[in-house]
């Protein structure tokens, strides 16, 4: 990748298998999910997108940077997050998407530091690539989360699905994310994976490794940006709408450097 500053890390693909991968989600938010299937690194270049010409965007790569800062003083606060930042969140979207409504469902915090994870009871980063939604599982959703008269307003017209990532620790430089040019990632290289929770199985995207792929970053993420990520667009039209992901672990973070703390929001956006 010409005139871009790229690091070279490890990242984690699923095999390929006959019969369908599951990923068992832990009751308990600090402990590891497990996993079903086979997985092997593939050492990347994984270039800095700050150096890219023409930034990313959402529609084109799949992703991009946005500087949006947020009035949430502590995103340990569950408050803060429903009360103050989903509402700055629904305002960025309409501004870069367009989208005419803007529906947040849910948001994880995701911390590398296992005292603060296990005080908190968030998650821990995803090691894994793969995209949150699938064809079957993405308008299912929309049913599950909204009341009926809603939901057919969604699913009648072009709808999509967006997280909102953020890092609010001190540095995003330890555990960052990743995300590859969706326009090098060929529909095959998305394996459909049950996703098991006590209360109903959903489904996502886990992902093959091929060497087409080209993989992303933004360094020096600072807590006044958010990185945005299409999960799921039902245009058909050229733009993007699957989006392969992953955090990974920065072989070229300093020592010292402060562990991850993230968070993610995940949103429906209507277009009609």
């Amino acid at each position: 990748m010409p005139n871009l500053q790229t690091i070279k890390a490890p990242l984690k693909f699923m095999i390929p298998m006959d019969g369908k991968p599951q990923i068992f989600m832990s009751a308990n938010h600090a402990e590891a999910n497990r996993r079903t299937g086979e997985f092997h690194m593939v050492d990347l270049d994984i270039a800095d997108a700050r150096g890219l010409g023409e930034p990313p965007q959402l529609d084109r790569e799949g992703f991009e940077l946005v500087a949006c800062p947020s009035a949430v003083t502590d995103f340990y606060d569950e408050s803060q997050i429903t009360g103050l930042y989903y509402d700055e969140c629904v305002a960025l979207l309409k501004l870069r998407t367009g989208a005419s409504d803007v529906h947040i469902f849910d948001h994880t915090l995701r911390v590398q530091d296992e005292a603060t994870r296990q005080k908190h009871g968030t998650r821990l980063p995803v090691p894994v690539v793969h995209n949150d939604y699938t064809e079957k599982s993405a308008p299912q959703r929309v049913k599950d989360l909204l009341e009926p008269e809603k939901a057919e307003k969604f699913l009648s017209g072009r709808f999509a699905m967006v997280n909102v990532w953020r890092s609010f620790g001190k540095s995003a430089e330890a555990y960052p994310l990743a995300a590859a040019d969706a326009r090098t990632v060929p529909q095959e290289d998305f394996i459909a994976v049950d996703i098991v929770y006590p209360d109903r199985t959903g489904e996502i995207y886990q992902n093959a490794h091929s060497e087409a792929q080209r993989w992303y970053w933004f360094s020096g993420m600072k807590p006044e940006e958010a990185m945005l990520l299409k999960c799921y667009d039902t245009a058909d039209d050229g733009r993007t709408r699957f989006t392969a992901h992953t955090g990974f672990e920065n072989p070229s973070a300093p020592p010292g450097t402060p562990p991850r703390e993230s968070i993610e929001v995940r949103t429906l956006l209507s277009f009609t």
